[in-house]
């Protein structure tokens, strides 16, 4: 009978903090089993490394070099670093959540995803939020101020009118040398203010950029945003993600 592993010891098989792999449990982004009276976690170790596998390799430190630009048209995919999903390079996706846990997690591996991979990551969102996700990469060994005193890592809570945010995302963008990708908590647009037609905009704007080499994904919390807002970001984005499943849109 194959050994199972507990929550300290499947941390260190993952090189990342217990609390971690606790929250990754909990939204469901990494199987365990619950024995016991208290429910305690163990891991199959054959599972850990089919989540290994679906990741990469611990993201370098600050003096490591860059991935090579990603080849355009690249047909393989590109990994969003969470579920063993893969998403058609230059796409734009909408993650549609209920819990804000969850969300941090998506953001944490998709993150984690562009670092590894020599990537220019920016995150836009709430400051508390972004602030969260900025202290939990942290914790996991990440070497976040470097990265961002390299400009490898941006971060921000938004812009007050779209052309701006259009602005600054080009310019960012423009200028990464082996890829960009971007994760935006659109309720970042509620709290500057901004009104759905604003928000489209944006988001149509994004459509006309795509290519090779880039990736946007955009959260939208099902329990803030109105019916309206959602069916606005379903049909300004290509895929969506619900409960860990890629859903291809066709609207």
């Amino acid at each position: 009978m194959e050994k199972l592993l507990n929550v300290r010891q499947a941390a260190a098989l993952l090189n990342v903090s217990q609390m971690t792999i606790r929250r990754w449990t909990n939204d469901g982004l990494l199987t365990c089993f619950r024995i016991g009276k208290k429910r305690e976690r163990r891991f199959s170790e054959a599972d850990l490394h089919a989540f290994l596998a679906g990741r990469t390799d611990p993201v370098a430190g600050a003096t490591a070099a860059p991935a090579p630009n990603r080849p355009a048209g690249r047909t393989d995919g590109v990994s969003l670093g969470f579920a063993n999903l893969h998403i058609p390079d230059g796409t734009h996706l909408t993650h549609l959540y209920l819990d804000r846990s969850e969300a941090l997690g998506i953001q944490g591996f998709f993150v984690r995803q562009g670092l590894n991979t020599g990537e220019t990551v920016m995150v836009v969102a709430p400051a508390d939020q972004r602030d969260t996700l900025l202290d939990t990469l942290a914790r996991d060994g990440i070497p976040v101020q470097d990265l961002i005193q390299q400009d490898r890592l941006i971060h921000g809570t938004g812009k007050q009118t779209p052309e701006q945010m259009i602005a600054l995302i080009a310019r960012i963008s423009s200028s990464a040398q082996s890829g960009f990708r971007l994760v935006g908590d659109m309720s970042w647009t509620t709290v500057a203010g901004w009104s759905l037609e604003q928000t489209k905009a944006l988001e149509e704007s994004t459509n006309t950029r795509l290519a090779p080499g880039l990736l946007f994904l955009c959260q939208y919390s099902l329990t803030e945003f109105s019916g309206a807002q959602t069916m606005m970001a379903l049909e300004t984005h290509g895929f969506s993600i619900y409960k860990n499943k890629l859903i291809r849109l066709h609207f």
